[in-house]
């Protein structure tokens, strides 16, 4: 299996992603939209608990989206709508453009800022499912 494994965090998606998947997950979204001041307050907490996690990728209530990579100061916006669907693609370029960054030892200020970034792999079975859960 080749790209980022994508993984909600929350109770409203589809199929209830379980613990294991959410502590293997390269990205973690969500199915709601949030509000702006509630943005970084989730991002935080989930990168916190979820210390694999590289980016968390939410949709902002009123219309947008947002990524908020591990340690970064900075973090990608798009004004786009949409629903999850739009979210997970957005959520997979922006973690294309972090797996670049690092991959070419660019890491900006969040680089200078000691915060870590570290794009890991996770091993999976034949089925998808990570290995070493």
């Amino acid at each position: 299996m080749t790209g980022p494994v994508l993984v909600c965090f929350d109770a409203g998606c589809r199929g209830g992603a379980g613990e294991a998947w959410r502590e293997c997950a390269d990205v973690l979204y969500g199915s709601r939209p949030y509000g702006a001041a509630e943005v970084p307050v989730v991002a935080g907490r989930l990168l916190r608990r979820y210390p694999g996690c590289a980016l968390v990728a939410l949709r902002v209530r009123g219309g947008g989206r947002v990524a908020v990579p591990r340690g970064a100061a900075r973090r990608s916006e798009d004004a786009g709508g949409g629903g999850v669907g739009a979210l997970l693609a957005f959520a997979a370029a922006a973690y294309g453009r972090l797996v670049q960054e690092e991959s070419g030892g660019v890491c900006g200020a969040a680089g200078a800022g000691g915060g870590s970034r570290r794009i890991r792999r996770a091993r999976r079975s034949a089925s998808g499912a990570p290995a070493d859960v």
